[in-house]
């Protein structure tokens, strides 16, 4: 939307809750120009008030840029609002320099003066023309950060993932050697339980065959008890579904 130059003025002197003084007038007037040449282009801007200081920026698609409007060279400055700002009553032609700053940060910034009797007014065209130049670059700069932005997550998730299959596998073999000397265990006991009968058998012991048998009961039923295979401890190693495909399954 279009603003006629006394609009925006007068919205910030609103803000100000005092008349904009002449630079300030200058700034304006030279924001709203440029304004109305990205408008005629499709495009928008918008100007904003902040601790006595003017604030701008391009609005190019959804590629937002900063605006800066400033005194070139020495001036006199008085403080207002807490920082040294331009002496109010400098008169409008007190030198200008605009500056793109694309990312708000003053990075890769391109700038504009006043150049003796070339005013920054004559300059409008050329630079609305670099603004959306400046906004495409910004653009596809963002692209790429966003791009790189997604792969850096990926790889972040992909390492984090085989970092919890090691973990998975590491706990998986745990459980596995856990059930193999739960077995050794059932196997030795029941050994065991044959090696004495065989000795009674034989004669090399003397047991009474009630207590013999009911000792063999207890012991291949401690045996049974456990045994990974009897008790199905085995089976939550068979049916586990997150392990790396690069290990086999026990």
């Amino acid at each position: 939307m279009e603003l006629a130059t006394e609009q925006v003025e007068q919205r910030l002197a609103n803000a100000l809750l005092r008349p904009v003084n002449q630079t300030g007038k200058r700034r304006l007037k030279i924001f709203n120009a440029l304004f109305l040449a990205l408008s005629k282009r499709g495009h928008d801007g918008d100007a904003y008030e902040r601790d006595g200081e003017i604030h701008a920026r391009a609005i190019i698609g959804d590629t937002h840029l900063g605006l800066d409007i400033q005194i070139v060279g020495s001036h006199r400055t008085e403080r207002q609002h807490g920082y040294m700002r331009p002496a109010p009553d400098l008169p409008a032609s007190t030198p200008f320099a605009l500056r793109i700053d694309p990312g708000f940060d003053r990075k890769n910034t391109v700038s504009w003066q006043d150049d003796g009797d070339v005013e920054l007014e004559s300059k409008i065209a050329e630079i609305a023309a670099a603004i959306i130049v400046a906004s495409e670059k910004e653009f596809r700069l963002s692209l790429r950060e966003a791009e790189e932005r997604a792969e850096r997550e990926r790889i972040e998730k992909e390492k984090q993932r085989q970092e919890r299959l090691v973990q998975l596998n590491q706990k998986r073999l745990q459980n596995l050697r856990n059930s193999g000397e739960l077995l050794r265990q059932a196997e030795d006991i029941r050994a065991l339980v044959e090696r004495v009968g065989r000795a009674i058998d034989e004669g090399s012991a003397c047991i009474d065959a009630s207590a013999l048998e009911a000792w063999q009961r207890w012991a291949l039923a401690e045996a049974d008890r456990i045994d990974p295979v009897r008790f199905g401890q085995i089976l939550t190693h068979l049916t586990s579904r997150r392990y790396s495909k690069s290990t086999t399954p026990f």
